[in-house]
């Protein structure tokens, strides 16, 4: 299977884990990766705010990190360690942020156990696409309901990561979606790439860093 047609394919099974939009959906880009530009996260203009952080949407493999049998096998994994490192690496790195992830989502919706939300199976792959500019349902609603019960106006999503092999080294990138919680608006989007690393797991390390660079003392 060339490039173009595994991206092609893995962006539609991502965009197929999503609920109905409020409209039709642009068609995506072969290449969503590449038509969304390098941007880190505006954390000076998030300073003070409550985030949630949502989970990633998905982990797409690039034909050469593809014959890797590991990486195929330990998608799910993958996807699991790429949300926690982020996580992680935002907390350390943009302190001024009060960053509501996974645990504090859980921990707010036992308050509720009724609305049936579970923060860890929110969809939001389709974000990857650099044409919607709106969320569609179930997210727009759930994320209404998780930013009343947080005071979180704003929202990151990870839309999806890319992990490629050259040679003996990985790299990984972000996606990186900002919206508001309560409108439903995309405020921004951007691709956060990482230097080589000599595993996948330190190339998602270093994609992360890339979302928040540690400033110059």
């Amino acid at each position: 299977m060339s490039r173009k047609c595994r991206i092609a394919t893995a962006i539609v099974v991502l965009s197929a884990l999503s609920g109905c939009a409020r409209g039709p959906r642009p068609t995506t880009p072969e290449d969503p990766f590449r038509a969304i530009g390098p941007a880190s996260l505006p954390v000076g203009a998030l300073a003070g705010a409550s985030v949630l952080l949502l989970p990633v949407g998905g982990v797409v493999l690039s034909d050469s990190a593809a014959l890797v049998p590991r990486l195929v096998a330990g998608q799910y994994a993958l996807r699991t360690l790429a949300a926690s490192v982020l996580d992680s690496t935002l907390r350390v790195r943009a302190p001024d942020v009060t960053w509501i992830g996974l645990e504090e989502q859980r921990r707010a919706l036992r308050m509720a156990p009724a609305l049936g939300i579970d923060p860890a199976r929110l969809e939001d792959a389709y974000l990857l696409n650099p044409k919607v500019e709106t969320m569609a349902d179930p997210l727009w609603s759930q994320l209404r309901t998780l930013a009343g019960m947080t005071s979180a106006r704003t929202a990151v999503a990870p839309a999806a990561v890319r992990i490629t092999r050259e040679g003996a080294a990985y790299t990984a990138e972000y996606v990186l979606v900002l919206v508001d919680s309560r409108d439903g608006r995309v405020l921004g989007r951007g691709r956060t790439l990482g230097p080589a690393a000599p595993t996948p797991e330190a190339a998602l390390v270093a994609a992360a860093g890339a979302a928040v660079p540690l400033q110059a003392p």
